[in-house]
């Protein structure tokens, strides 16, 4: 089907393409398994990075800062992967539909594009979202920020219309398909209008990018380019990121290394206990699944009479120690120091 032949009223909840929201995994390892696969090796481990702490970072309700795009050939490339977007949306749907206009008005070089995305449950859109595409006439250069806010569709369908939208609005889904494309405002005209979300955040988005890149880093180190090809791998990464990024929010920097330092190897090795399901948070659809991890039993090193000891045994509430695999209790393995 042509972007030409779509029309949005074929989409409606019983019709369209997207499944039921009690169905959905906000984070899905499994699809993440498969668009690594269209990601070059040597931009693997940026791209899943990205995926990771936009995640967490939506769970959250937290405004990311300004992301840097690239408009080349008349298409949107992620610059620090090297990819198209257009390449990761769905086609024949209404977010290719969209995707392709603001395409198109930022080729034709005017200076702002903003997509309006209100809440629809059934269409799997749990949150009312604005995205600014800035035009800045240099290298091809695009800029891109992302706000959740308060206003409902009434609100949002004023602002388009205040603002010079074109298309007659009368649905969540015509305000969805056909983003405000204009060079007579700027971001900030429009930004006074809107109510951008004022969620209480209990963490930030420094922190959950340094939680994400520190279990990253360690998860690499032992697993190497496993991570990018293993769901499993995947999903302990995003669930042990939950964990320290969201659960353990209070912590301050020194905490959050020392809680890292002590439960890294129950992340990587240790048992999952269970799966845990809860409705969706912040930005999310559907339902978040994250691994729970249980203490787990491990090799335990430690020093009696004198000489080391090895063997088998719970490991809750002791430290793995990555240079020689075993578990041990107190500030330093007894073998390694």
């Amino acid at each position: 089907m042509n972007k030409e032949n779509i029309n949005p009223s074929d989409y409606s909840s019983e019709k369209g393409k997207r499944e039921n929201i009690d169905e959905i995994l906000f984070f899905d390892p499994a699809r993440e398994v498969e668009y690594l696969k269209q990601i070059d090796d040597d931009k693997k481990y940026v791209a899943l990075g990205q995926e990771l702490k936009t995640a967490i970072q939506e769970l959250s309700f937290i405004q990311g800062g300004a992301l840097e795009r690239v408009l080349e050939n008349g298409r949107i490339k992620e610059p620090t992967i090297n990819t198209f977007l257009d390449r990761f949306v769905e086609k024949d749907s209404l977010d290719m539909v969209a995707f392709n206009k603001i395409q198109e008005g930022l080729k034709d070089g005017n200076n702002l594009v903003v997509h309006f995305s209100p809440q629809n449950i059934e269409m799997n859109y749990p949150a009312n979202v604005i995205d600014f595409w800035i035009n800045q006439e240099k290298d091809g250069k695009i800029n891109f920020l992302r706000f959740f806010v308060d206003d409902n569709l009434e609100k949002m369908k004023s602002i388009y219309k205040a603002f010079g939208g074109k298309e007659e609005i009368k649905s969540s889904v015509d305000l969805l398909t056909n983003p405000l494309i204009t060079n007579d405002f700027r971001m900030a005209d429009i930004m006074r209008n809107l109510m951008v979300s004022d969620k209480k955040i209990e963490t930030t988005k420094n922190k959950i990018d340094n939680v994400v890149d520190h279990i990253m880093e360690d998860f690499y180190s032992d697993f190497e380019n496993r991570i990018f090809f293993h769901k499993d791998l995947i999903n302990r990464i995003f669930s042990a990121s939950y964990e320290v990024a969201l659960n353990e929010s209070s912590f301050n920097e020194m905490e959050i290394n020392d809680y890292l330092i002590r439960r890294i190897g129950n992340f990587m090795y240790g048992q999952i206990s269970e799966m845990k399901v809860r409705n969706g948070g912040g930005a999310c659809p559907g339902v978040v699944k994250t691994a729970e991890f249980g203490p787990g039993r491990g090799m335990i090193i430690s020093i009696e009479d004198g000489s080391f000891v090895v063997k088998e045994g719970n490991t809750e509430g002791l430290t793995f120690c990555k240079k020689c695999g075993c578990w041990y209790s107190g500030d330093n393995c007894p073998l390694c120091k």
